[in-house]
């Protein structure tokens, strides 16, 4: 793949549009299905974006994960990653990792998108996935909608109204629904 990479977020979504903390709602409707569509989002990538709160927590986790226990885990931890932070000052010792900081993020973020390679995956991140939409940066955002109602928890709602065109879903088995967004032009 040449230029024009693609920046595609995947989140797991409760009912009520929840998308805080996941692994406490979604695991019951994990699924092989599930896994493997969630695998094909990898196939096209070659590169991590990730907003610093996941960043660190990913960062003492994957690093000691195999791909027996985590099946993106030999991806995560080959992948270059790039950290997007107001905060942080080195990106740390996770292999690959770089930051992006400062007065122009959405400059450095375009630049990555310009450079030759596959698509950029954005797991997790709630805050980044949001600045990515309101910035015009998200190009796919996949939703692996599960059957609860969450009750508590950030939303992917941030106060903006986004206009998104529906591409494609697919209902499985055990009851989630995944559904595939392209932000339309504001």
């Amino acid at each position: 793949m040449t230029a024009g990479r693609k920046i595609v977020a995947g989140l797991f979504i409760s009912l009520d549009g929840v998308v805080e903390a996941p692994e406490k709602w979604s695991m019951p409707y994990s699924s092989g299905e599930t896994t493997e569509s969630l695998m094909r989002l990898f196939e096209d990538a070659d590169t991590a974006l990730l907003g610093r709160s996941t960043y660190q927590l990913w960062s003492t986790f994957f690093p000691h994960a195999t791909s027996e226990q985590v099946p993106t885990a030999g991806w995560m931890n080959a992948a270059p990653k790039y950290v997007v932070s107001s905060t942080l000052t080195e990106a740390g010792d996770w292999q690959g990792s770089h930051l992006i900081t400062g007065d122009d993020v959405a400059g450095q973020i375009q630049a990555l998108k310009r450079q030759p390679g596959g698509n950029i995956n954005v797991g997790g991140s709630i805050t980044l996935v949001q600045w990515l939409m309101s910035n015009g940066l998200l190009d796919h955002l996949y939703l692996q909608i599960a059957p609860v109602i969450a009750g508590t928890g950030r939303t992917l709602a941030n106060g903006e109204e986004i206009p998104l065109r529906l591409e494609a879903t697919r209902a499985f088995a055990n009851g989630v629904i995944e559904a595939h967004y392209v932000p339309r032009p504001r």
